[in-house]
């Protein structure tokens, strides 16, 4: 919420016309006609300067007010997203953990295997010799 230079205007130009009084005096002469007088009051600089001191005295508390709390919903917002980022971070340390037990287990199973043919293909060639000296 803003407040310019304008709509301050506007309101002191506002205040001095609602401030006027007006006095009005209906007077019957002798002959039998009326006689109206009105007097207008202005209200001096001093008083509406002080009124225009209170509107932006009041204007300015409630933009602190508001000010203050789209403070405290950007903080609320924020913790939000720090916990959403903390929960993404264990997440993504947790599928990492679970990533690298399944490429331990994939290695080892391949150690395994590669150990398996190793020995196969020894066997392989300890039994080919045998049956070459029969």
């Amino acid at each position: 919420m803003t407040t310019s230079l304008k709509t301050l205007f506007a309101a002191a130009v506002a205040l001095s016309f609602t401030a006027c009084s007006t006095d009005t005096d209906t007077t019957k002469n002798a002959d039998g006609t009326t006689t109206t007088t009105t007097e207008v009051t202005t209200p001096s600089a001093d008083s509406v300067g002080a009124k225009m001191d209170a509107a932006a005295d009041r204007a300015g508390d409630k933009m602190d007010a508001a000010g203050e709390k789209m403070g405290a919903k950007m903080d609320a917002a924020g913790a939000k997203m720090d916990a959403a980022a903390d929960r993404a971070k264990m997440n993504a340390k947790e599928a990492g953990a679970k990533m690298d037990a399944k490429m331990d287990a994939a290695g080892d199973k391949m150690n395994a295997m590669g150990d398996a043919a190793a020995k196969s293909a020894r066997q392989t060639k300890e039994n080919m010799k045998a049956a070459a000296k029969q």
